[in-house]
């Protein structure tokens, strides 16, 4: 369905949007979405030696190999990363246009009236990627102040053992495909919701960053917090563990990340009592959930204490 040649046409006077009705070419919905946007640009992502790097579809996953590459490149324990921040301006007819989509998509199929409506949003402003930035720049922080430069120097090298086939996986990838794969991670977390509830095991799921989004009561009074504290990345799945289990936990992880022929490990931790500040020894499994391009999404972890006899 298009506008009639009036101005305002009659079907916009009738949704109460007549001054926005316009005339306009309106671009293929499918290819608009695959391109990440008519005007989207590949971002050159380097590194803050000046060192030039690839060239990302996605400002965002840009960003997130520019602060692996900083990892890499700066051993130094003092010096703090500077994690890039992308402003995006928006128009009054980008967001015209949303509104225009949304109350009329073009005709075709729901796939793509879905792509052009989320497309729309997205030139709009009102959609964008997970910052995986500030999960790097927590991880280093606390490296810097919780850990030693032996344990440091191990998880830096894991990150560059799965840097080349991060980046090759990455490059290629728009911001609304990162919109797309953020929709599935909320799904999965309504998923496991299910999950934990029916599981009397201890568990908890966190992003590959560290940040714990999701545990189950079990695991909250294993650790002792509320079950509120482990929700939205409040606590880092490093921050609850002793320094050799989370180097442990970073290699093993490092070795089956982008392995699609591996999702689970089955090794053993020392937790943190976060009021007693005692150790508590578990055996401790992970899996790890992949989105469509092979890249780690969610990773859920289940703890059993081990009691030791007197």
């Amino acid at each position: 369905m298009t506008c009639d040649e009036g101005r305002p046409c009659q079907r916009c006077i009738k949704r109460s949007i007549g001054h926005m009705c316009h005339d306009e070419r309106r671009p293929d919905a499918k290819k608009a979405a695959l391109n990440g946007g008519e005007n989207k640009r590949p971002r050159e992502a380097s590194n803050h030696n000046g060192k030039l790097a690839l060239t990302f579809a996605s400002d965002s996953m840009g960003d997130e190999l520019t602060v692996i590459n900083d990892f890499l490149d700066d051993m130094s324990p003092h010096k703090t990363t500077a994690a890039t921040t992308t402003t995006t301006t928006v128009t009054t007819t980008s967001k015209d246009k949303f509104f225009l989509t949304a109350a009329d998509p073009h005709d075709g199929k729901l796939e793509d009236r879905l792509n052009e409506v989320i497309n729309a949003k997205y030139e709009a402003g009102f959609l964008k990627p997970y910052n995986y930035v500030n999960g790097y720049a927590r991880l280093q922080r606390y490296m810097d102040q919780h850990m030693s430069p032996s344990s440091r120097q191990r998880i830096l090298g894991v990150m560059g053992t799965f840097r080349p086939t991060f980046r090759d996986v990455a490059q290629a990838l728009t911001d609304v495909d990162l919109i797309l794969v953020e929709e599935a991670f909320e799904r999965l977390l309504l998923d496991y919701d299910r999950v934990f509830s029916a599981m009397a095991v201890p568990a908890c799921l966190w992003r590959r960053t560290g940040e714990i989004y999701k545990g189950n009561k079990e695991f909250a009074s294993l650790i002792d917090v509320p079950v509120e504290k482990l929700r939205d990345g409040q606590l880092c799945i490093y921050e609850i563990m002793a320094e050799e289990s989370t180097v442990n936990y970073w290699e093993k992880y490092g070795n089956i990340a982008f392995d699609a022929r591996q999702k689970a490990v089955l090794t053993s931790c020392l937790l943190k009592h976060q009021s007693k500040g005692v150790m508590m020894p578990c055996c401790f499994s992970f899996t790890i959930r992949r989105d469509k391009y092979n890249i780690p999404t969610i990773i859920v972890g289940n703890f059993l204490p081990i009691e030791i006899q007197p």
